[in-house]
C-alpha cells in the first residue's frame, strides 16, 4: 500500500468524440510524479460499459482508437508510480441496454431502477448480480488479469447488490426454497448473491496472481461484517468530506477498521462537491487539510480526480494535490508502521447491529458519529470496537445508546469491571427489554419514557454545563430510572405537560417542562458503571446541542476517573490524537485545525468547504507518558521543542499550527 494516490476516475459517454486524443505519455506521468503521486487508479471499464482498451467481451469505447489503459500503465511505471485497474460492478450502461433482462427489477414497482444524479434526474442502471451479468462481469476481470498482469490492483466500484425480482432473481430463490414475494426472503437472498459475486470475483483475480490487491467498494464499509474481510486486501474509505460524508464520517471507519491490522486508505476528492463534478475544484489548503486526518488516524491516502474525455490532466487540480502530497511525503517516516494509542474503546453500534449486505448502505450511524464527535472534540484517544473485541487495553469502555448485551458480552464486561475497567452506558444500551439492566447500576429500568417528543433533564452539579441552570431539553426519548440504594444519582428528570399532537400542543417547537421533577432520575453511578437515561450521542449528532456536548463529556472524564492522556489549548474544532511507533521508540502527535462553513445544498447535501487554514500560535499541550523523554520536535522540520516531565506528564508549547503539525516525542 502506497501513501499518496490518485483514484482516476473517467466515466464518459459513448456519444463523446475524440477520447484520449491529447492524451501525451511523458506529460500524463510527469504531472503525477511532479505532484508526488506515487500510485494511480486507472481505468478498464467505467459506468457507461465501455471499456478503454481492445476487449473481446463488452466494447471498447467507439472513440478510443489506441490502448489507452496500456498507454497509462506504462506511462506510470517507467517513472516508478503504481496502477491498479478499475472496473465497475452494478453500474454498466452498455449491458443494461444491450441485456435489459439482466436489470434490477424493484419488487415495490416492478420497474427497473436507476440512480438518478445531477438536476435532470438522469443516472444509472442497477445491474443484477444474480443475472448472466455476473458471468459477463467475470469474463471481463479475467481478460483484464491476463491482458494486464502488470496491473497493480483491482478496484471494483459499485459493488452493492439491490433486493431484485427480476426473472432472474425469481429463479434464483425457487431454486433455494424461498419464496420471493416475502421481505425477509428477498433479503436474504440478496446477502447470498452479494457474497457469491465476492467470492467469484475473487477467485478470477487471485487465481491469476494470489498476491493481486483487491478492494470492493460500497461506498461505506459497513462496521460489524468482519466475516466479509476475507475478499478484501486491504480497505478504501470513501468519504468526500465536503459534501454526503461529512468530515466526521472518516475518523468513524479508521478507527474502527484500523485496530484491526487490515491495511486503511482514506479516500477524498479534489472535487468542490461530488464524485465526477468536472470543472470542480477543491482549495489546496483543504487537501493539506483532508491529508493529514488521514494519516493521523493511520491511513494512506487516496484524493479523487476525473479525467476529462480527451485524455489531458488538469493542471488546477495537481497544483492543487502537489503541496499536499509533497507534505505526506515527508512524514511518511512518522507514520509507517504506527499504532493508535487509544485510552477509550467504543462499542460500535452499526457492529453490534451487523448489518446485512444488501442493498446501497447508508454512510451514517447516529449514534456512532455522535459518539466520535464527542470524542474528537474532547481530544480523547478511542477505537471503534465490536462486541467480541478484547477490552482490558482500554482504561474506559463506552457502549453508546443501542448495544444490546447478551450473556457474552456481559461476562467480558463484568470481568473487564472486576479488573478494574470502567463502563459508560448510555440510553437503552445493557438494558435487557423484558428484564431491565443487566449491569448493576445502582438503579431500577422502569420502561421508556411515554414522551416521545422528548423531556427534560437537569444534570447533578458534576455533570451540569457550564452556562445552563435550568432544566435541559434533550429531544430524544429517555430511559425512565430510579435509583436504589448503593447507587448515585447523576441528576433529575422533568416531564413535559405533554407531547405535542394535533388535539394539543404549545407554542412552536416543544411543550414546556412541569415545574417539578418527574421523580426519575437522569442517571446512575455505582462501581464501574455509570449510565445516561438519555441516548445523548444520538441526540448530540442529530441537534448538535453544545450543552449536551458538556454533559456528554463530563460524563467520560467522570467515568474515565483520570485525567485524558491529552490535553490541550485547542479551539474546539481541533482534533489530536497519539500513535506509537514502538520499533522506532516513540511517539507521534498529530494537532489539526480547520473550519468547514457550510456554502450551500447541492441534491439535498449540505456542501462545507474548507476556505482558509488559520494559523494558530503557542499550543499548550500535556501528554501522558511513561518515562521521560529524550526530546520533543516538530517533524518533519526538525525543530526541536523545550519541555518538562512530572507526575507522569510532558508538557511543551506548539509554536504553530497551520492546518496540521505533527510532534514526535522520543525515548
Amino acid at each position: 500500500m502506497r501513501y499518496r494516490q490518485i483514484h482516476l476516475d473517467f466515466h464518459t459517454s459513448e456519444r463523446i468524440p475524440g477520447i484520449g486524443a491529447h492524451f501525451d505519455a511523458r506529460k500524463f506521468a510527469k504531472t503525477f510524479a511532479d505532484a508526488n503521486v506515487d500510485s494511480v487508479t486507472v481505468f478498464s471499464k467505467c459506468h457507461h460499459g465501455v471499456s478503454y482498451h481492445p476487449t473481446k467481451v463488452g466494447m471498447q469505447h467507439p472513440h478510443l482508437d489506441f490502448d489507452l489503459l496500456r498507454a497509462q500503465i506504462d506511462a506510470l511505471h517507467s517513472v516508478g508510480i503504481n496502477a491498479p485497474i478499475y472496473l465497475t460492478a452494478v453500474w454498466d450502461e452498455y449491458a443494461a441496454n444491450t441485456h435489459p433482462g439482466w436489470r434490477v427489477v424493484s419488487p415495490e414497482t416492478g420497474a427497473h431502477v436507476r440512480m438518478r444524479t445531477g438536476p435532470l434526474g438522469a443516472g444509472w442502471c442497477f445491474l443484477d448480480l444474480g443475472s448472466p451479468y455476473l458471468d459477463y462481469l467475470i469474463r471481463q476481470v479475467d481478460e483484464v488479469m491476463e491482458n494486464y498482469p502488470d496491473g497493480d490492483g483491482i478496484f471494483m466500484d459499485i459493488s452493492f447488490q439491490l433486493p431484485s425480482v427480476s426473472t432472474w432473481a425469481q429463479r434464483g430463490m425457487e431454486e433455494r426454497g424461498l419464496d420471493w414475494t416475502d421481505p425477509e426472503h428477498r433479503a436474504k437472498y440478496t446477502e447470498e448473491v452479494q457474497v457469491r459475486f465476492y467470492e467469484r470475483v475473487s477467485e478470477a483475480v487471485w487465481k491469476h496472481d494470489p498476491k493481486r490487491p483487491l478492494f470492493f467498494n460500497n461506498g461505506h464499509v459497513r462496521r460489524g461484517r468482519n466475516d466479509m474481510l476475507r475478499f478484501f486486501s486491504h480497505l478504501e474509505i470513501e468519504s468526500l468530506p465536503t459534501s454526503g460524508w461529512g468530515y466526521e464520517h472518516f475518523p468513524v471507519s479508521a478507527r474502527y477498521y484500523e485496530p484491526k491490522g487490515i491495511p486503511i486508505l482514506g479516500m477524498t476528492g479534489k472535487f468542490h462537491n461530488h464524485w465526477g463534478e468536472v470543472g470542480g475544484y477543491k482549495k489546496p489548503e483543504a487537501l493539506l487539510y483532508e491529508v493529514g486526518v488521514m494519516l493521523a488516524q493511520g491511513a494512506r491516502c487516496s484524493i479523487g480526480d476525473h479525467l476529462h474525455p480527451d485524455g489531458a490532466l488538469n493542471k488546477t487540480t495537481y497544483d492543487a494535490i502537489g503541496p499536499a502530497y509533497a507534505r505526506v511525503k515527508a512524514l511518511e517516516p512518522w507514520a509507517e508502521g504506527s499504532t493508535n494509542a487509544a485510552e477509550i474503546g467504543v462499542i460500535s453500534a452499526e457492529a453490534a447491529s451487523r448489518p446485512r449486505f444488501v442493498g446501497i448502505p447508508g454512510h451514517h450511524h447516529d449514534a456512532d458519529e455522535g459518539v466520535v464527535r464527542v470524542l474528537l472534540e474532547g481530544k480523547y484517544t478511542f477505537d471503534l470496537l465490536d462486541p467480541d473485541s478484547d477490552l482490558p487495553a482500554y482504561r474506559l469502555v463506552i457502549l453508546p445508546d443501542s448495544i444490546p448485551v447478551d450473556p457474552k458480552l456481559k461476562a467480558k464486561i463484568n470481568a473487564y469491571v472486576k479488573g478494574g475497567g470502567r463502563v459508560l452506558l448510555t440510553g437503552m444500551s445493557g438494558v435487557d427489554p423484558e428484564k431491565g439492566f443487566v449491569f448493576d447500576v445502582g438503579a431500577k429500568w422502569e420502561g421508556p419514557s411515554p414522551f416521545k417528543e422528548g423531556d427534560y433533564m437537569m444534570p447533578a452539579e458534576a455533570l451540569r454545563p457550564s452556562f445552563v441552570h435550568d432544566p435541559l431539553f434533550m429531544y430524544e426519548v429517555a430511559q425512565r430510572i430510579k435509583v436504589k440504594a448503593g447507587g448515585t444519582s447523576l441528576g433529575r428528570i422533568y416531564d413535559p405537560y405533554f407531547d405535542r399532537a394535533p388535539q394539543h400542543f404549545s407554542g412552536h417547537m416543544n411543550t414546556a417542562n412541569r415545574p417539578d421533577p418527574s421523580g426519575y432520575d437522569a442517571g446512575s453511578e455505582k462501581g464501574g458503571f455509570l449510565y445516561l437515561a438519555h441516548p445523548i450521542f444520538t441526540a448530540y449528532k442529530r441537534v448538535g446541542s453544545v450543552a449536551m456536548l458538556e454533559i456528554a463529556e463530563k460524563a467520560i472524564d467522570r467515568a474515565l476517573n483520570a485525567p485524558r492522556t491529552i490535553q490541550t489549548s485547542l479551539p474546539r474544532a481541533g482534533r489530536a490524537t497519539l500513535r506509537r511507533q514502538a520499533k522506532a521508540k516513540r511517539d507521534v502527535l498529530h494537532l489539526l485545525y480547520a473550519t468547514p462553513v457550510l456554502r450551500g445544498v447541492v441534491r439535498g447535501e449540505q456542501v462545507q468547504p474548507i476556505q482558509e487554514l488559520v494559523t494558530l500560535r503557542d499550543i499548550e499541550v500535556s501528554l501522558a507518558t511513561t518515562r521521560k523523554p529524550k526530546s520533543v520536535r516538530v517533524v518533519p522540520e526538525g525543530r526541536k521543542l523545550a519541555f518538562t516531565t512530572r507526575g507522569g506528564r510532558t508538557r511543551f508549547s506548539v509554536p504553530e499550527l497551520r492546518g496540521h503539525a505533527v510532534i514526535e516525542v522520543a525515548y
